[in-house]
């Protein structure tokens, strides 16, 4: 992702009262749809690029979900807890793309960097009746797959009749392999292009706020959206490469449920 921000792999579903975490569905649940969405075309950059994509979210009772908001991972408490449990608990792991830098939006002599398919181990509670903790460790983002990202998120929700708007703080950490990757420029580089050396130590890389939700017109039409303002801190936002220290996020899905 752009930015640390973590999504339950069971989204919220409104229902008149706040709650933040759904059990996992008692048959498999198939949804499909269309997606418009907006995000940075790389880490820092001020250019943006948009889509429209086709969506599919399949959830099972044992946890397992394929989703383009979530990715593809298994919820593993379903499977080693009672059902109250479960509707308080998500643990597991999933795949998740982390875009790069592409070569339209790479300065010259600076090295491009693709796009990764990182792995995330997550746990998420929902502590109380308004507030569910969220965190994830993931693997795999960089030039050379060493690089790796820590988040902790808190969500809470605000109430519109019968829906329920998710707000999310979350932070990122990264260590100094995704930092250089993302944000670094070496000495070759930095001869290449005529910026200074930049290398990042590891530490805190953002801060965001994300707001989420979902309208269900019927017992199959639904509507969802996303929209994440991350701020980029420490040796990430002072890089050379960084031309917008704020980072945007922003996705609208319409989901028909099979």
């Amino acid at each position: 992702m752009a930015a640390g921000w973590m999504v339950a792999p069971a989204p919220a579903r409104a229902a008149g009262s706040l709650v933040l975490m759904d059990a996992p569905p008692t048959q498999t649940s198939w949804s499909g749809g269309v997606s418009t969405r907006s995000w940075p075309s790389a880490p820092g950059s001020r250019a943006r690029s948009n889509d429209l994509l086709p969506a599919l979210e399949v959830l099972t009772p044992n946890g397992a979900f394929v989703s383009t908001d979530l990715g593809i991972g298994w919820n593993l408490v379903p499977l080693l807890a009672d059902a109250q449990t479960a509707s308080t608990w998500q643990a597991g792991a999933r795949l998740w793309p982390q875009f790069g830098r592409p070569s339209r939006v790479t300065p010259r002599g600076i090295d491009r960097l693709g796009s990764r398919v990182t792995t995330e181990a997550f746990a998420n509670v929902q502590a109380t009746s308004w507030l569910m903790l969220q965190s994830g460790f993931s693997w795999g983002s960089g030039r050379r797959h060493d690089g790796q990202l820590f988040e902790l998120g808190l969500t809470s929700g605000i109430p519109i009749g019968d829906d329920l708007i998710a707000v999310t703080l979350a932070t990122t950490a990264a260590n100094g392999a995704h930092l250089r990757s993302s944000y670094g420029i070496g000495p070759g580089e930095s001869r290449a292009s005529g910026l200074p050396e930049w290398r990042p130590r590891a530490g805190l890389m953002d801060w965001s706020i994300a707001l989420s939700g979902e309208h269900r017109f019927s017992k199959r039409w639904s509507v969802s959206g996303q929209w994440l303002d991350a701020r980029l801190v420490g040796d990430a936002s002072r890089s050379p490469l960084t031309t917008a220290r704020t980072q945007q996020t922003f996705s609208a899905s319409l989901w028909y449920r099979f």
